[in-house]
């Protein structure tokens, strides 16, 4: 089989931008209303705020509410001292009161609306 040379750039550069990209476990329950999320692979600021928005989209689709935050650990990667890691442990509680928890819950809103719309059409 002959695999041009455009097709091998293709992809080394498609899995070097995945290997660039921040990785997260996804929000997992922990039991009593308690949900954790694990990012690493980026900048420590990058993983903080991946692990917020992720835990805030949860909650604002899950529940219309914020996020209660019960732990956070960030900490530098041991593989890699200029990459973070962050475990957050967090409650879907309270108003969403931050503004990525906000954008999410317009972004909600809006293709709520498109739904509704495009059922109507139907």
């Amino acid at each position: 089989m002959n695999i041009s040379t455009h097709k091998i750039i293709s992809i080394v550069s498609v899995g070097l931008i995945l290997a660039a990209c921040a990785t997260t476990t996804g929000v997992l329950p922990k039991g009593d209303g308690l949900y954790t999320i694990n990012v690493s692979r980026g900048d420590t600021a990058k993983v903080k705020l991946r692990a917020y928005q992720h835990a805030e989209k949860f909650c604002a689709e899950k529940s219309a509410n914020g996020i209660e935050v019960a732990k956070e650990d960030l900490r530098a990667d041991p593989a890699s001292p200029n990459m973070g890691i962050i475990d957050l442990d967090f409650r879907c509680k309270g108003a969403v009161n931050s503004d990525f928890g906000k954008k999410v819950m317009k972004e909600i809103q809006k293709d709520e609306k498109k739904d509704a719309k495009k059922a109507a059409s139907q």
